[in-house]
């Protein structure tokens, strides 16, 4: 694989393919999904690949690392949002976890992967976070994470109670998105909620600027809380191009972006 002009390398994808095929066919899906990941950025999407690293140290460090001491298994995970390609494809890789991903629009997104030929290790399945308890037994899951799609929701609030009463006592719930994207994007489209972590809890805000804390009185506790600018996650370290005609003051360099990391009580 080529370096970038500048000499750094390219940016480290999770490996599209599980272990067992040959390596002819992993380079062949590897293409395939890398191709799928620069379109989708050209297309002005954000960089997912660069939320990989702060995301898996977590949880390899805080959440699976712990787990395994405890059990053979591999912990459970559920994905609520994940999007057409899960950007927690190199856990499995890793052996860190099993991956159950929820969208609402995974059967355009299966559609779409098949039109593209693309493979992925994680498919998702049709369902949204208000009604998780009609797919899934209560405390069926280890760890639940969701990165910028509750506010993406009808109710985030309706979604959190939802993951608790998926997510076994003791089990980790890792949240994490753009600071108060419904302000951003101008209430419109999915953006019709503010979020914000503060306090260790999980805040929203209507467009009439009312707060409302989502995790209150709700069986979790805070482990880590942290807000920065998205420029700041690393995005430079994954050889994130520049273009030469990008505004100076881009939106995605300066929304700050939070990750609360919560545990089940």
């Amino acid at each position: 694989m080529s370096a970038h002009a500048d000499g750094t390398a390219p940016p480290r994808i999770p490996n599209p393919v599980r272990r067992g095929f040959s390596d002819r066919l992993r380079q062949i899906r590897y293409r395939a999904a890398l191709a799928y990941y620069r379109l989708w950025r050209a297309a002005g999407g954000p960089d997912y690949l660069a939320e990989i690293t702060f995301w898996e140290e977590i949880l390899s460090q805080r959440c699976a690392a712990e787990f395994r001491r405890d059990s053979v298994r591999l912990p459970r995970l559920l994905e609520l949002g994940s999007g057409p390609v899960s950007i927690l494809a190199s856990g499995i890789d890793d052996g860190l976890f099993t991956v159950v991903a929820v969208d609402p629009l995974a059967r355009l997104y299966r559609y779409l992967l098949r039109f593209y030929g693309v493979t992925y290790p994680i498919q998702p399945l049709p369902g949204r976070g208000e009604t998780l308890l009609k797919q899934f037994i209560p405390a069926s899951f280890d760890i639940a994470y969701s990165s910028n799609a509750l506010d993406h929701t009808g109710s985030p609030r309706r979604c959190l109670e939802q993951l608790c009463r998926v997510l076994r006592p003791g089990g980790f719930l890792l949240l994490e998105g753009f600071v108060r994207e419904g302000t951003h994007g101008n209430w419109s489209g999915l953006h019709q909620h503010d979020l914000l972590a503060e306090h260790g809890s999980l805040t929203h805000l209507d467009r009439a600027g009312r707060r409302t804390n989502l995790t209150e009185d709700l069986p979790l506790t805070c482990v880590s809380e942290r807000v920065c600018q998205f420029k700041d996650r690393g995005i430079e370290a994954f050889g994130y191009e520049v273009s030469p005609d990008m505004p100076p003051d881009p939106p995605w360099n300066y929304q700050d972006w939070y990750t609360l990391l919560l545990r089940r009580l």
